[in-house]
């Protein structure tokens, strides 16, 4: 059986703020100061996406992950999941 993932940023930031305690304010300013603890989020995804899902989905996240922040808590556009960062 599948879990269910987050399908937009609005989810994205819920699940972000159940997993590492970063409100979606928090989360707005510090990704426009430079200081969103990436490497936290890293470890959460892993942690939480890791079993249940598709074997592509990890990967996807991991690989987009600045654009995964950006486009949750800065002004990013929805990232590419097949590609790559830019």
């Amino acid at each position: 059986m599948k879990k269910e993932y987050p399908q937009n940023k609005h989810e994205w930031s819920i699940a972000i703020q159940e997993g590492l305690g970063i409100t979606l304010t928090s989360g707005k300013e510090l990704h426009r100061d430079g200081r969103f603890p990436a490497d936290d989020l890293l470890e959460f995804i892993k942690k939480e996406y890791s079993e249940g899902f598709g074997e592509n989905f990890v990967p996807a996240l991991l690989r987009n992950l600045k654009g995964l922040i950006n486009w949750v808590y800065g002004n990013g556009a929805e990232p590419y999941w097949p590609g790559k960062d830019k």
